[in-house]
């Protein structure tokens, strides 16, 4: 198949330009007027909050000079607050940080109205986070949620950005996947897909990778830098399950119901195991590969060869198994239901009512947390399932 290559707007006859705009040009056709944002009720400023950071946060580093339309911001970002630049924090899907503490209660710090339903969860890099909503990608500043820009898509963003080497990397259900500069908002390169793309994508070693929902699913591993095409592998259906990246190889559920272990290098196949129903949601690397399906089950798998281990039943659709002491799976069908797992042999440590499904992929720390179909946050302890807080959103 012939490679595709980067989309670029042309200026004149023959000569590709990129789309340039300024960071805070809000009145500029690939952005948008400011959006609501509420801060808590401390009635707190920015020059006090940050007065005391040091630095420049890469994310405005070179934007705060003359000529923007909106007044330069009153203090650099604080870069101690990242740590999550992808999907489920790393290329593994693992969805665990050791060196983050969580917040202790569920009190609201701030909010960030878009206007539009937000679908995407968030990279937070160097104090900013960013995500989608509509067809709009969003940086803000990750202490109180000051707008730092927006990026305008062709079509919704679902899928989760990936802040990477300067750049946010995201696609879109317009059958793209951009590559927006993560200091100012300006496009870089857009690679066509064949249809929607809803997984996040994971970039590992200057290459980009991720998978299209088009009835013939594909998964593309598409240059970081430039957006050329590196390869595409053809699945048998449609494919919204993030890649996850481990040992030179890609893993990615299939909405036929598969688990596929993909060379990383030139595409090809290494192992298929066909599951019992699709496999939307991501899959995960520890000891064993990890994947949760809508057949209710939870499989661990065998990297090498992909042959099952053990099987575990949560009775209902099974989210992204995130990796802590113990696997955290959430069931996102009816009343839900948090669960955890031993890693080794599958048998149940803990469950938790949840009250509603579980619709977000757990996020393991010094807490378990989930998002629930009621629209709330909550936490977990971690040893024993027992609930610590639950906030409304």
């Amino acid at each position: 198949k012939r490679p595709r290559s980067a989309r670029s707007e042309r200026s004149g006859r023959g000569t590709a330009r990129r789309i340039a705009t300024s960071p805070y040009a809000w009145g500029h056709p690939n952005a948008t007027v400011e959006p609501t944002r509420r801060t808590d009720e401390t009635g707190r400023t920015r020059r006090a909050v940050l007065a005391a950071t040091a630095g420049v946060s890469g994310w405005i580093a070179g934007c705060l000079g003359g000529g923007d339309e909106r007044p330069n911001r009153e203090a650099p970002l604080d870069p101690s607050i990242g740590g999550a630049p992808m999907f489920q924090y790393d290329l593994a899907n693992t969805g665990r940080t050791t060196d983050i503490v969580g917040p202790s209660t569920g009190t609201t710090r701030w909010s960030f109205d878009t206007g539009e339903r937000v679908r995407s969860s968030p990279a937070v890099v160097g104090g900013a986070v960013c995500f989608g909503g509509g067809s709009r990608l969003y940086a803000v500043d990750a202490d109180d949620g000051e707008p730092l820009w927006s990026f305008g898509t062709r079509g919704p963003v679902h899928a989760s950005p990936a802040v990477v080497d300067g750049a946010v990397y995201v696609g879109t259900r317009g059958d793209r996947l951009y590559a927006v500069d993560a200091e100012s908002g300006t496009e870089r390169w857009a690679f066509d897909a064949n249809g929607w793309v809803d997984a996040s994508p994971a970039v590992a070693d200057g290459t980009v990778y991720t998978a299209s929902r088009a009835t013939g699913g594909e998964v593309y591993a598409v240059d970081a830098e430039s957006g050329t095409e590196r390869w595409t592998f053809r699945t048998e259906y449609r494919v919204v399950s993030p890649p996850a990246v481990e040992g030179g190889t890609v893993y990615v559920g299939g909405w036929e119901g598969a688990v596929y272990a993909i060379d990383a290098d030139d595409g090809t196949e290494r192992w298929r195991l066909g599951t019992q129903g699709p496999v939307l949601s991501a899959v995960s690397i520890g000891e064993d590969v990890y994947a949760g399906g809508n057949d209710g089950l939870v499989y661990a798998i065998d990297p090498d060869d992909g042959t099952v281990q053990w099987r575990f039943e949560v009775g209902g659709t099974a989210t992204t198994p995130a990796i802590g002491d113990q696997l955290y799976v959430g069931n996102a069908a009816g009343s839900g239901g948090l669960y955890a797992i031993d890693p080794d042999d599958g048998s149940e440590a803990w469950r938790s009512d949840t009250g509603a499904a579980v619709t977000t992929a757990a996020t393991a720390a010094d807490g378990v947390y989930v998002g629930l179909g009621d629209g709330s946050v909550a936490s977990f302890d971690p040893d024993d399932g027992t609930e610590r807080w639950r906030a409304e959103t």
